[in-house]
């Protein structure tokens, strides 16, 4: 459930930076097996502000996405956490897993691990594309 409440932050932040147009997914290629690395937020580049309290600021550093061939994948994501009142900075590290199937020419992801949703993607060369809650997030292989 943390992980969800991450993502859903991460989209709402980044979505208050300003209007963004509807971003729609080009069809997936047959191969989306692979490693892919986050490089972008709705346009933002890494790191970005992921959750932010009164007590806290979770700036994500690195995110890895593993889509495997047997149908699933695993998502590891790395953060630099500040704590306010004592200026303290630590990292954390969440993780999340599930299954994917190809349809109508899109990977749609199921996480069954660390939360649950339900997402969509496509692979363009060496480009992963995956829309979620509304947000886009583009990955590099």
């Amino acid at each position: 459930m943390r992980r969800i409440a991450f993502l859903v932050s991460l989209v709402a932040l980044a979505g208050c930076a300003g209007d963004t147009p509807e971003f729609t997914l080009g069809p997936t290629d047959a191969n989306v097996v692979g490693t892919f690395s986050l490089t972008n937020s709705n346009g933002r580049l890494l790191p970005i502000v992921a959750r932010l309290t009164a007590e806290e600021e979770w700036d994500m550093t690195s995110d890895q996405l593993i889509i495997r061939a047997d149908l699933t994948w695993s998502e590891t994501s790395n953060y630099k956490v500040t704590t306010f009142q004592t200026g303290g900075i630590s990292a954390q590290q969440t993780s999340s897993s599930g299954t994917y199937a190809i349809a109508d020419s899109k990977i749609n992801f199921v996480m069954t691990n660390g939360g649950t949703a339900t997402y969509t993607g496509s692979v363009s060369g060496n480009t992963l594309t995956m829309i979620y809650n509304g947000g886009h997030f583009i990955y590099t292989r």
